[in-house]
């Protein structure tokens, strides 16, 4: 007789196996991996954002055109007058990424932006759990507090 060896499958062995799954998912997200940091927030975690995005522009001439959306959905389209805000709020995906696009479009000029990322404004904007975004003459710039802005791009002029 030929000894045989049995393979046993336990719902120990596949909840270890879940667990494990999870752990590591836990550790190298990029936003779940993240040592927590002091903030002003009450809870002390970066999970819920609000994102700004300003006309900053000169004239009312031509308004700031604006679209954005998600991986998961369109927040429309916007027209901006001079110190116009269009700005929205949403919490981080525990799985997959998020992500937030918006196309810029001024005077036969025009910028797409990702104006959130989770693996660089979420850091960026941890503190505050505010992003802005402002369009001016000159191009698109980011701040974390509304009072320094830095210049991120140069407008792209449309083919007509």
């Amino acid at each position: 007789m030929v000894p045989t060896t049995k393979v046993h499958s336990s719902p120990s062995l596949l909840l270890l196996l879940i667990l494990l799954l999870a752990i590591y998912h836990h550790r190298h997200h990029p936003v779940l991996a993240r040592r927590p940091v002091e903030t002003e927030n009450e809870d002390g975690f970066c999970f819920k954002f609000r994102v700004h995005v300003i006309n900053g522009l000169s004239s009312n001439a031509n308004p700031l055109f604006l679209r954005c959306w998600s991986l998961d959905d369109d927040l429309g389209e916007h027209h901006l007058y001079i110190g116009g805000d269009f700005n929205f709020k949403f919490g981080l995906k525990v799985f997959g990424r998020t992500l937030f696009t918006c196309f810029f479009e001024w005077d036969n000029k025009n910028q797409h932006v990702d104006v959130f990322r989770d693996n660089v404004e979420a850091n960026l904007c941890c503190d505050t759990q505010t992003c802005f975004w402002r369009a001016q003459d000159e191009g698109i710039f980011f701040s974390v507090d509304s009072q320094t802005w830095d210049k991120k791009f140069n407008w792209t002029s449309s083919v007509v």
